[in-house]
């Protein structure tokens, strides 16, 4: 028969393996953050080989999470968890739509579902940030394709009618995310309006010269 101590001391070495994996899993967290961070700034310079390396190494972090967590559902489950799962999925769905490739799963990935959703209603964002590049850069033109990929992104993630239990913060996202749609289609169609009147000038004095 089993003392008050011996379940005891059996419920201490649960936690104190619970801690540990807690302790490993902030600090993976951490890193999560902060390499996808880097990354999301390598892929706006265009440092393609950079971002690839911290990506991969991100995934890898997150691959230790998802393996270390599955006895301590309790610490997978906790807020700072998916909010570095978020992190992963928003670079890594950036990565592939400015590089023209197939979009990643959330299996592929090893998220969860409501992280690899709000990481692409993170991702609105980032390519608002290249959008202004590209008009900063007078190719106003190619940002088109990055507004309407901005638009099924929101329109998708409207779709998802459940409770925040389920969701975990998504409406939040899904409200910033029209916003920013909406101030990045008005900056786009004005800088093809003064574009297309800039080489209607030109043109005209070209004419003129003749």
């Amino acid at each position: 028969m089993e003392t008050v101590k011996d379940i005891c001391d059996l419920i201490r070495t649960r936690f104190d393996a619970m801690d540990n994996a807690r302790e490993g899993a902030l600090a993976a967290s951490r890193k999560i953050t902060r390499y996808s961070g880097d990354s999301i700034k390598a892929i706006h310079r265009g440092e393609w080989e950079q971002a690839e390396k911290l990506i991969s190494e991100t995934s890898g972090m997150n691959g230790f999470l998802h393996d270390s967590l599955k006895e301590f559902p309790e610490v997978y489950y906790s807020g700072y968890v998916e909010d570095a799962q978020a992190e992963f999925a928003e670079v890594s769905i950036l990565y592939a739509v400015l590089r023209g490739k197939d979009l990643p799963t959330p299996e592929s990935l090893r998220v969860e579902n409501a992280a690899y959703l709000k990481g692409m209603g993170d991702t609105v964002g980032e390519l608002r940030r290249h959008i202004l590049d590209l008009i900063r850069k007078g190719r106003p033109e190619d940002g088109e394709k990055y507004l309407d990929i901005m638009d099924e992104f929101y329109v998708e993630m409207m779709s998802f009618d459940y409770p925040d239990a389920i969701m975990h913060g998504l409406r939040k996202k899904v409200d910033v995310a029209r916003s920013l749609i909406e101030r990045t289609r008005g900056d786009l169609t004005n800088a093809l309006e003064i574009k297309r009147l800039h080489e209607s000038m030109g043109r005209f004095e070209e004419n003129f010269k003749r």
